[in-house]
């Protein structure tokens, strides 16, 4: 077998995996609230209803207030970054897109729901929004799924923390000495 079962490669590649995960998770979010995408900003402001966008801007927010009411708070949850670039024969295009998520209170809805807003730059030039209603438990997963490997491990170390004279003494308290 490749690792034996009380070698210590496991648990410590688990606890590497575990904190590469935590990072890929919580860096975006951080460096987006150190950095934050001002459109979007704007479009947060707009939907609390302290902002007035652009006239392209306007429909996405209006539909938004509409069905929900104003935003009362929002508190920024998570961030996702992603950039890709796609080679044809004569041309290339570029894409990045932008997703923060909040937790957000609207005046027409009784509880808290996730508010997703999207920014979809193509080429540089062209930017559309979107604006939608993202599931808590996908949230939740995002950040408790990468815990899962981190307890394991700590589990690990903890249960082979006893050397096998500490294992010893303790069955001797329990049981009394053999002779």
């Amino acid at each position: 077998m490749f690792l034996k079962l009380r070698s210590q490669a496991l648990p410590i590649a688990l606890l590497v995996l575990s904190g590469i995960w935590m990072a890929a998770n919580i860096c975006p979010l951080f460096y987006s609230l150190l950095f934050p995408t001002e459109d979007i900003q704007r479009i947060v402001q707009a939907l609390e209803g302290r902002e007035t966008l652009p006239r392209e801007l306007a429909p996405v927010v209006q539909e938004t207030m509409t069905t929900s009411g104003p935003l009362q708070r929002a508190i920024q949850v998570s961030a996702f970054v992603r950039s890709t670039s796609e080679y044809k024969l004569s041309e290339s295009h570029t894409t990045k897109v932008t997703a923060l998520s909040y937790l957000a209170w609207f005046e027409k809805r009784p509880k808290s729901t996730i508010l997703v807003i999207i920014r979809t730059e193509t080429d540089g030039s062209q930017i559309r929004f979107d604006i939608k209603e993202g599931r808590p438990l996908v949230t939740l997963y995002l950040y408790l799924l990468p815990v899962l490997p981190f307890a394991f491990a700590v589990y690990w170390f903890r249960r082979n923390a006893r050397s096998p004279e500490k294992k010893q003494h303790h069955a001797n308290l329990v049981t009394g000495p053999s002779v």
